[in-house]
């Protein structure tokens, strides 16, 4: 694409209506950008999503995508006592961990117990490596990967802990029905696109809640 704008979103996922509590433009290196020009780091959006979400509602959980699998991300969640679970993009280094619970008969999870999470050479916190049979059909190998804060993850607990990931379907969902409201302007203007995005998550946020409100009714 010769311009194109990224948005972040932080929705609150449950057992009722899937409702989008912030949107942070990202401002990323690009070919047609000026070099200088400033870039957000992971990081600094996810705090700013936090902060945001936290005005309206308690959390106990962040289920990231795994476009925000960093060291930094994870630290920022942590510091504000929250968990925090993601798949790993890629697991090489894994591997290993992989062929010793396929070779062992009758298990099909596994985990690795407080691995360290640096921050600028200095230990900041551990988590927990998740490994499970994927179940998504693009998934790069027989096993899925996954990162939690949580604090030493049992083995009867691994399925309910990877499982509870897939609440987070809710927004794949929602990104798609916040398109079919997006508005196809014809202006470069990253001012009238952030316009048109925010007006459409807020379209779809007065659907659902009109639905949802609805069907209370």
């Amino acid at each position: 694409l010769k311009h194109g704008y990224t948005f972040a979103t932080i929705t609150i996922v449950g057992n009722d209506v899937p409702i989008i509590l912030g949107i942070e433009p990202v401002k990323e290196h690009s070919e047609w950008g000026p070099a200088e020009a400033p870039a957000d780091s992971k990081a600094e959006v996810v705090d700013v999503l936090l902060a945001t979400a936290q005005q309206y509602v308690d959390l106990d959980e962040v289920l990231l995508d795994r476009g925000f699998y960093s060291n930094e991300v994870y630290a920022r969640i942590h510091e504000r006592e929250l968990i925090y679970t993601t798949p790993v993009p890629k697991y090489e280094d894994d591997y290993e961990a992989i062929a010793k619970i396929e070779s062992k008969e009758g298990v099909d999870a596994a985990v690795k117990h407080e691995v360290p999470f640096a921050i600028d050479g200095e230990l900041h916190h551990t988590a927990e490596f998740l490994y499970v049979p994927a179940t998504d059909e693009d998934a790069e190998g027989s096993y899925a990967v996954f990162v939690t804060n949580r604090d030493h993850v049992g083995p009867d607990e691994i399925a309910h802990v990877t499982n509870s990931y897939s609440r987070r379907w809710d927004i794949e969902n929602q990104y798609k029905s916040v398109k079919s409201f997006l508005p196809k302007p014809s202006s470069t203007d990253y001012r009238v696109r952030l316009f048109s995005f925010v007006f459409a998550a807020l379209l779809y946020n007065l659907w659902r809640l009109t639905d949802y409100l609805v069907k209370l009714g």
